[in-house]
C-alpha cells in the first residue's frame, strides 16, 4: 500500500504532491463491542492533513483500492460498487471544476482499481478546510483536513496549531444506512452510535472495552501552558449541527470558513456539518487535564448529551526544540486515555436561532457585492415527500435531485450539450431559474444572484435546520426570517450586519410564530415554510457546481442542485475533450 506522499518544488508552479488511497478496514474507533467495516482513506480516521501555502499548484491523486463487486450492494449510485470520488469541500477551483469531485457533474466515479488525478491552483484562499467523499455516506470515514496556509503569514499571532474533526459513527454498516434512508423503512435520521474527535471517543464510559487492540481511547491535544494556540475546528460530521466546547476556557473566533473575522470570544461553538472555525485558545488555567466535549443541537426528541470527548493537557513550557519532540513522543506513543477529568465544558439548554452570526465581521470588511442590486432571486424551496414505493425524497422546486447519466462537464467537452436557453426566452423568473431541459439552474457570468433557502414542515411536526453547502463559490448570508419567504414583503430584509463570506450557512428552524393548523387555508399535511435564508452569489467562476445540504442522509435522498455557470466559458482539460 502507497502511503501518503508529499513533495514540494521550488516555486509555487512546481506541483505540491500528495496520494490519497481509499481502502475498507474494520475499525473500532470508540472502544465499543462494534467492530464495522469502514472506507479509510490512507488506513487513517480521519486521513492525513494536505497542507499547502496559497498560491501553490497541487497534485492529489486518488487511488481506489476498495474491493470491485459484481452486484450493487446498495441502490446508491456509485456507492453500492465501491465506486469512489474526493471533493475538496471549500476549495473554489477557480478554472479546474474538473478537479471539484462530484460525481456525474465533473467525473465519473472512480471504479476499484482506478485512479484520478486532481490538479488545481489554490487561487485567493487560506483557511481552514477539509477533503471528503461525495458518494453516498463514504463521507462518514472518508474525510481529512485540507489547511492552506497564508502566503504573508496569518493576521493573528499564535504560538502553534492544532486540528480537531468532529465526526460521526454508526454501529451498522454504510450501506445498511445507505439503504435504510432510500428504501420504504425510513422514518427518521437515527442519532450516531458515537460523536468522535479526531477519529476517537469512547462509547460507553462506564464499560470501555480497553482490551480491545483496536482501542484507541481519548484523543489528547497536548498543549503548554501560557501559550496561545490556533485551533482548527473541522465539522465533519455527518448529520448533526453539534456544540463544542473546552472547560474552563473561552474560545476567540477569528476565522469562519476560510474568512478571517474580526477577534470574538465564545465560550463555545455551534458547528454544523461542512462548517469550519479557526479559534485562538490561550492555555492560562493551571496545569491539569481539561474536558474537551460536545453536545447535540437542534435536535428534536433526543437527548442534547453527546460522547463526543477528547482532552485537553497542559504540560509545563519548554524550548521550542523539545516541547516539539515531546509533542511527537505523545502523538504516536502515549498511554490509552480512558477516563475524563471531573471538568466539564457547559452549553447552554436554550438554543437560539442565528446563535452569534450577527455579530461576527469581516477581518478586511464587507465585500462591496453585497451593497449592489441583485440581478434577480431565486427561491429554493425544500420539501420531502413519501413516494409511491413508500420511501422519501427531498425536493427543491419539486426536483428530486437525480444524478446524470454521464457527467456534464464530458457532455460539454464533447459538444453533446446545448447551451442554455433560458435567459434569452425570458422564462428565467416564471420558472424561478431552473431549466428543466437541463435539469439545472443555468447563470450567467457575474451577475449577482440571491438565492432564499426555505425551510418547510407540516405544523405541528418538527422544523428541521439545513447547512446550506455551494460548491465553486464562498456566498454571504444577507437575511433571514420566519415563515415562508414573500419577496414582495421579504425582499427588503437586510437584518445581518457585516455578511461573511462562507461556504455553509446553516438555515435554523423559525416557524411562523401565527401559523394555525386549524385555519380554512391550510391542511394539516401540507407543508409551510419554517425559516428561510438568503444567501447571495457572485457568478465569477464558470462551471458546473453543486448546491446542497450538507446533512448527507438528506442530499443522498434528493436535496441537491447545479449551477450551470456560464458553460462557455469553462475551461475544459485537454484530456477530456474527444481524441
Amino acid at each position: 500500500m502507497l502511503p501518503i506522499v508529499k513533495a514540494r518544488g521550488s516555486s509555487n508552479n512546481d506541483p505540491v504532491e500528495y496520494e490519497l488511497n481509499i481502502t475498507q478496514e474494520q475499525i473500532n474507533p470508540d472502544c465499543s463491542e462494534y467492530n464495522g467495516n469502514a472506507v479509510l482513506v490512507n488506513q487513517q480516521l480521519p486521513g492525513p492533513a494536505i497542507t499547502v501555502k496559497q498560491g501553490d499548484y497541487v497534485r492529489i491523486t486518488v487511488r481506489n483500492f476498495l474491493p470491485a463487486l459484481s452486484h450493487p450492494a446498495s441502490n446508491v449510485s456509485g456507492a453500492g460498487l465501491n465506486d469512489v470520488t474526493i471533493h475538496f469541500h471549500g476549495i473554489r477551483q477557480y478554472g479546474s471544476v474538473n478537479a471539484d469531485g462530484v460525481p456525474y457533474l465533473t467525473q465519473h466515479p472512480i471504479p476499484p482499481g482506478a485512479e484520478y488525478v486532481h490538479e488545481f491552483r489554490v487561487v485567493n484562499q487560506a483557511g481552514t478546510y477539509f477533503y471528503h467523499a461525495h458518494v453516498g455516506l463514504q463521507e462518514q470515514t472518508v474525510f481529512g483536513p485540507f489547511i492552506i496556509h497564508e502566503a504573508n503569514g496569518p493576521s493573528e499571532k499564535y504560538d502553534d496549531e492544532r486540528i480537531i474533526s468532529l465526526s460521526e459513527w454508526w454501529h451498522v454498516s454504510r450501506a445498511s444506512l445507505e439503504e435504510y434512508f432510500l428504501g420504504p423503512q425510513f422514518e427518521l435520521i437515527p442519532e450516531a452510535q458515537s460523536v468522535l474527535i479526531n477519529g476517537r471517543t469512547i462509547h460507553n464510559t462506564d464499560n470501555p472495552a480497553s482490551s480491545s487492540s483496536s482501542c484507541e481511547g481519548y484523543s489528547v491535544i497536548n498543549v503548554e501552558r501560557g501559550r496561545t494556540y490556533r485551533l482548527r475546528v473541522i465539522g465533519a460530521s455527518t448529520f448533526r449541527t453539534l456544540g463544542f466546547g473546552i472547560a474552563h476556557h473561552n474560545l476567540t473566533i477569528i476565522e469562519v470558513d476560510g474568512e478571517p473575522t474580526k477577534p470574538y470570544s465564545v465560550p463555545f461553538l455551534e458547528v454544523a456539518p461542512g462548517q469550519r472555525f479557526s479559534v485562538l485558545l490561550h492555555t492560562t488555567q493551571p496545569l491539569n487535564d481539561y474536558t474537551i466535549g460536545t453536545n447535540r443541537r437542534w435536535a428534536e426528541d433526543v437527548s442534547r448529551g453527546s460522547n463526543g470527548m477528547a482532552i485537553l493537557r497542559y504540560h509545563k513550557r519548554e524550548s521550542r526544540r523539545h516541547a516539539s519532540k515531546r509533542q511527537v513522543q505523545n502523538q504516536e506513543k502515549g498511554a490509552i486515555v480512558t477516563r475524563l477529568p471531573h471538568n466539564q465544558p457547559r452549553f447552554p439548554v436554550a438554543e437560539t436561532p442565528q446563535w452569534i452570526w450577527s455579530d461576527l465581521e469581516p477581518l478586511h470588511g464587507v465585500d462591496p457585492v453585497v451593497y449592489r442590486p441583485a440581478s434577480r432571486t431565486v427561491k429554493i424551496r425544500a420539501t420531502d415527500q413519501k413516494m409511491p414505493d413508500g420511501s422519501t425524497r427531498w425536493f427543491i422546486n419539486d426536483v428530486s435531485f437525480v444524478e446524470p447519466s454521464t457527467p456534464i462537464l464530458m457532455d460539454l467537452a464533447k459538444q453533446t450539450r446545448r447551451p442554455p436557453s433560458i435567459f434569452t426566452t425570458g422564462a428565467a423568473k416564471s420558472s424561478n431559474g431552473y431549466d428543466p431541459y437541463l435539469g439545472t439552474y443555468p447563470l450567467e457570468y457575474f451577475e449577482i444572484v440571491d438565492f432564499v433557502l426555505q425551510s418547510t414542515h407540516i405544523p405541528g411536526e418538527p422544523c428541521r435546520s439545513h447547512p446550506w453547502h455551494t460548491h465553486g463559490h464562498s456566498h454571504w448570508e444577507i437575511a433571514y426570517g420566519t415563515g415562508e419567504y414573500d419577496e414582495a414583503r421579504d425582499g427588503s430584509i437586510r437584518n445581518v450586519p457585516n455578511p461573511l463570506q462562507k461556504d455553509v450557512t446553516l438555515v435554523y428552524p423559525r416557524p411562523d410564530p401565527t401559523e394555525d393548523i386549524h385555519g380554512n387555508s391550510t391542511l394539516a399535511t401540507d407543508q409551510v415554510g419554517c425559516g428561510w435564508s438568503k444567501i447571495r452569489i457572485l457568478a465569477d467562476n464558470p462551471g458546473i457546481w453543486a448546491m446542497h445540504c450538507h446533512n448527507a442522509p438528506h442530499m443522498l435522498m434528493g436535496m441537491m442542485l447545479i449551477l450551470e455557470e456560464a458553460p462557455h466559458l469553462i475551461s475544459i482539460p485537454s484530456s477530456m475533450r474527444p481524441q
